[in-house]
């Protein structure tokens, strides 16, 4: 069955107060499923994922939208939450503890078992967005000079108390991060070897480290797991590259979004009525700076009316610019977010891509150019409109790379703000380049 049509069963189901049915058609769906239509139901979410056993409730909990987890996490019972958390690992637990009031979350973690409010306890005290609330707790530190016969033996205890497979974190006596015992030595062990012989080298990180400069320092080291330190050095967790996956798919996610002016809440699924009210407010601000281009064109109104033609070409000059300023900007508000650039760079990439702009307008300009001769267009229109395009693209590859630096100097979300800026500047200058050069020329 389909989301759409599974969404359309539930929601008749729900309506109908059918849980006998809507139970164990529930139950039969897969988690990811299961989450996409309580995303997108527009009332019943909590009932839907009450109905749920504990063990799909803690599968499904995890890949919830952040407005769903509020919506429903906030009318469950405390008892309820607790009972699917015993099924969560404890750097998930604390994300979705997040989600409750103090209050809420300290009756949560009063029924939660005591080694496991411990570990959330610990997870609580960093930043969601550092590395710190990214790490992992379930790593077992060893010694190097260990016999490698008796890591395997501590590995099967950890296991048999019903925890999953630990990360091996060799450490000296001071806690100070060594390397690590891959799974693969593990499964296979090498006789009458010690610890040191057999483990791979372990990058750290600081615990405050920003998540998203933790995906750059994993993606440049090309590591697939980093140990999380204190400000001793000592190992506080671990941090493996398939936990970032969610996090990198999230970052892009919510990137995409902000730079569509879309609220990073939304799914495709949503009510109109909820799409109208995440959308409005950033169309409104468009509108704004829409009306600032429309200023700059009714200044060469007489012109405009005294040669009609112009108004056929406005859209090309202020399209062209655009679409420049737009891969401009993408490329640099990518750079930002990775950390490849940045301020002490903002000149370097500057030049580049208003060089880039520069050659662009001039190879596409010229077409234009070209084109609207081919129309019968006079010449002195073709020459009018080059030069309009080479002026924009240039401007527009400046703007496109200047203004996400300026934001970020600001402390501002390039990704949210930038391409409202970036529009308005190049209509702006298009406009005010072609018609102020047609007003010159043309007389």
């Amino acid at each position: 069955m389909s989301v759409e049509k599974l969404l359309y069963r539930v929601d008749q189901l729900l309506g109908k107060k059918n849980d006998q049915e809507l139970a164990p058609l529930l139950e039969k769906q897969d988690f990811h499923i299961l989450a996409q239509v309580i995303d997108s139901l527009h009332s019943g979410k909590r009932k839907t994922f009450a109905l749920l056993p504990p063990e799909k409730q803690a599968e499904v909990a995890v890949v919830l939208t952040h407005d769903s987890k509020a919506r429903v996490f906030a009318r469950l019972s405390p008892a309820t939450i607790a009972r699917f958390l015993y099924f969560v690992a404890e750097d998930d637990a604390t994300d979705i503890l997040q989600h409750l009031s103090s209050q809420k979350r300290e009756s949560v973690l009063a029924l939660i078992k005591e080694d496991k409010r411990k570990k959330i306890l610990k997870l609580l005290t960093f930043d969601s967005e550092t590395a710190g609330g990214l790490m992992d707790l379930n790593f077992l530190p060893v010694e190097p000079v260990l016999a490698f016969g008796e890591v395997v033996d501590r590995v099967r205890k950890h296991v048999d108390g019903k925890r999953d497979m630990p990360t091996v974190v060799v450490a000296d006596v001071t806690g100070k991060v060594l390397g690590f015992i891959s799974e693969r030595k593990l499964l296979f062990p090498s006789q009458n070897v010690t610890v040191e012989s057999q483990m791979y080298p372990l990058p750290s990180v600081h615990h405050s480290m920003d998540r998203e400069q933790v995906m750059h320092t994993m993606s440049q080291m090309r590591v697939e797991i980093v140990a999380v330190t204190d400000d001793a050095g000592s190992v506080l967790g671990v941090i493996h590259l398939r936990d970032l996956m969610k996090v990198a798919q999230a970052e892009a996610t919510e990137d995409i979004y902000r730079f569509a002016g879309v609220d990073v809440e939304e799914h495709p699924l949503d009510p109109v009525l909820t799409k109208v009210r995440r959308r409005y407010k950033w169309l409104l601000l468009n509108l704004v700076t829409a009306f600032c281009a429309a200023f700059v064109v009714s200044l060469f109104e007489e012109t405009i009316a005294t040669f009609a033609i112009l108004a056929v070409f406005m859209p090309v000059v202020a399209g062209q610019g655009g679409n420049a300023a737009t891969q401009a900007l993408a490329v640099v508000v990518r750079g930002i977010a990775m950390g490849e650039i940045d301020w002490n760079r903002a000149i370097h990439v500057i030049i580049r891509e208003s060089g880039a702009g520069l050659i662009n307008g001039v190879i596409t300009g010229t077409c234009a150019a070209v084109v609207a001769l081919a129309f019968g267009a006079p010449p002195i229109l073709g020459l009018i409109l080059a030069a309009a395009m080479i002026i924009n693209l240039f401007v527009a590859g400046i703007f496109g790379a200047l203004i996400p630096f300026v934001l970020k100097r600001l402390k501002i979300d390039p990704a949210v703000a930038s391409s409202v800026f970036v529009t308005t500047t190049t209509d702006i200058v298009g406009f005010f380049a072609f018609l102020g050069l047609a007003s010159i020329l043309m007389h």
